[in-house]
């Protein structure tokens, strides 16, 4: 069982790509993203606040498509021009929030299995601290559930960062 963890996330100005996908395209989503934000000179925002994730705002499986949205936090100051450089993605605010999370490690694709046993410690965590279990799987009104991908490097087809899963709650 993985350890959870909580932190607070500040208000962030977000390029997103948002797409009804099923599981096959899952990893191509992700793919498409970092080939479109990766070499462009993005300002960066240190640590998880700054890192690339990805939500996702319904089931993912053969017979669900999702959506997923993959979103690059960018300053503030700098959101509406960054946009307007990139028309593909969309640029919206996420509000501050606090999150559950835990640490999955190095890795890209996460496996079925980790999935099950990070939501499992996420429900038996929220059930010790007075929460209702089904608070976490949804989160708070337009947040999702959501994998953080941390890169101690710069984002390459072949880099390997670190991820976590996290839910937002109230």
């Amino acid at each position: 069982m993985y350890e959870v963890a909580t932190r607070e996330m500040p208000r962030r100005s977000l390029l997103c790509l948002k797409r009804n996908i099923d599981e096959a395209g899952l990893w191509a989503l992700g793919k498409e993203f970092v080939a479109l934000v990766r070499d462009q000179g993005l300002p960066r925002i240190e640590g998880r606040e700054g890192a690339v994730f990805s939500i996702y705002w319904g089931q993912v499986s053969a017979d669900s498509d999702g959506p997923v949205e993959w979103c690059k936090p960018v300053p503030e100051a700098e959101a509406a021009g960054l946009a307007a450089r990139f028309p593909e993605l969309a640029l919206r605010v996420e509000p501050a929030h606090r999150e559950a999370y835990v640490d999955l490690g190095p890795g890209g694709q996460i496996a079925p299995a980790q999935w099950q046993l990070a939501d499992e410690a996420l429900r038996s965590w929220a059930e010790a601290h007075g929460l209702d279990p089904a608070q976490l799987s949804l989160g708070p009104a337009d947040l999702g559930v959501r994998v953080t991908y941390l890169a101690s490097q710069p984002l390459t087809e072949t880099s390997v960062p670190d991820c976590d899963f996290a839910v937002p709650f109230a």
